[in-house]
């Protein structure tokens, strides 16, 4: 072959490895999408007013106990009764179950597992006790409900997806085959 034929020949065709925008490049791991990052700040947001709710039902049931809470004035009690400390109790376990089931669902969803978005239906449940302690309580609802429905998109779903491909890796193949199996005695032993 001659030099001129050389020249116009067309070059080899190269394929460029491929980028995948979902994952960072410094951290290797899948870039959270704004879903998720809404979704963890409104769950806990939701959070932060149930509790601003609780600590104003009990600032409120120093001087009134029955208007702080709805719970407090389901039931009439006397001043100083057991029963009092038992709806106090009440109230603050029920903020607890609202704080655990959207912090759960938010912070797993951070990290990328699956299973948060029913978590987040969970949370959004648990979240309508918040109507048993007092109108600022109830506002930690919409946000939740918020942060939970944001989970369903499906952005979130590719991250989720691409999170559980990094903890669950697909085992290589197993090298050799069947050929390479000997029963019984080797053959160099035969």
């Amino acid at each position: 072959m001659n030099q001129a034929t050389s020249a116009e020949a067309p070059a080899i065709a190269t394929l460029r490895v491929g980028v995948d925008d979902g994952i960072d490049p410094r951290t290797g791991e899948p870039r959270r999408p704004a879903a998720v990052w809404a979704a963890s700040v409104l769950l806990h947001a939701g959070v932060g007013l149930v509790m601003a709710g609780l600590l104003q039902a009990f600032w409120l049931s120093i001087a009134t106990f029955e208007q702080a809470a709805w719970l407090n004035g389901v039931v009439p009690t006397e001043p100083g009764a057991l029963l009092r400390v038992l709806m106090a109790t009440a109230l603050f376990a029920i903020a607890m179950l609202i704080a655990v089931a959207s912090v759960v669902a938010g912070h797993y969803a951070w990290h990328g597992y699956g299973w948060t978005p029913r978590a987040g239906l969970i949370a959004v449940g648990v979240s309508l006790m918040a109507l048993m302690i007092n109108p600022l309580a109830s506002w930690g609802i919409a946000p939740i409900a918020a942060g939970a429905g944001l989970l369903w998109l499906p952005a979130s779903g590719v991250f989720f997806a691409r999170w559980h491909t990094r903890r669950h890796p697909v085992p290589a193949p197993a090298s050799g085959g069947p050929a390479d199996v000997y029963y019984g005695p080797l053959p160099r032993y035969r």
